[in-house]
């Protein structure tokens, strides 16, 4: 029996909800369309490759569609700042991917995983790349200066699309030795004037 009348029934009531659900309603289009060129008789097709970086103590992990090599999202834990390493990757070429003017932008920055595969960067426009979300690093990499550290998880909107439209991250700072976590979530559009709030290094 085929899921597409039930995936189509789900998705259709999916459409107009908050981006979080919305992102389930697209896979889930994904997965009706697999099964529409499927002739193998299998139901259950869906597979996302996933790329796993180590590099000291942190590790990421990317998850990306295979129809697009574009990257739907990413978790990982950063425990330490690395020594830095020279860039080698593609970053500035996945950058000429996106608009004009557009930087290659690391979901997990360069500064803790080093080089990263090509399913791992994003055209991210400047302003936000070299702003806000390098803002958001920033706070990131002094918590784990102070000997916290943190989980993060990037969700990527559309998922799969060669230039995002906007990023939705949560992270979770943790006290290893209290076990005190804080949550923070959020939402930046893939275009100049993005902002973040930061906690002040003075704060932790």
């Amino acid at each position: 029996m085929s899921l597409k009348p039930v995936i189509r029934s789900l998705t259709d009531s999916l459409d107009g909800v908050p981006i979080h659900v919305s992102q389930l309603a697209e896979l889930l289009r994904k997965h009706g369309r697999k099964q529409e060129t499927n002739r193998d008789g299998v139901t259950d097709i869906d597979t996302f490759g996933h790329d796993v970086t180590t590099h000291g103590g942190n590790t990421k992990t990317t998850l990306w569609d295979p129809d697009t090599n574009r990257p739907i999202g990413e978790h990982g834990r950063i425990t330490e700042i690395p020594e830095k390493t020279p860039r080698g990757d593609n970053a500035t070429a996945i950058g000429h991917l996106g608009d004009d003017g557009d930087h290659g932008g690391h979901l997990g920055a360069h500064r803790f995983f080093s080089d990263t595969p090509d399913t791992g960067i994003v055209p991210q426009a400047a302003n936000l790349n070299l702003g806000a979300w390098k803002t958001m690093e920033n706070e990131w990499g002094d918590w784990v200066s102070k000997g916290h550290y943190v989980d993060y998880e990037i969700d990527v909107y559309p998922p799969g699309a060669v230039r995002p439209d906007s990023f939705e991250v949560s992270y979770t700072v943790t006290d290893p030795t209290t076990g005190l976590e804080r949550t923070k979530m959020v939402s930046f559009d893939n275009v100049s004037g993005q902002t973040f709030d930061r906690v002040p290094s003075s704060a932790m």
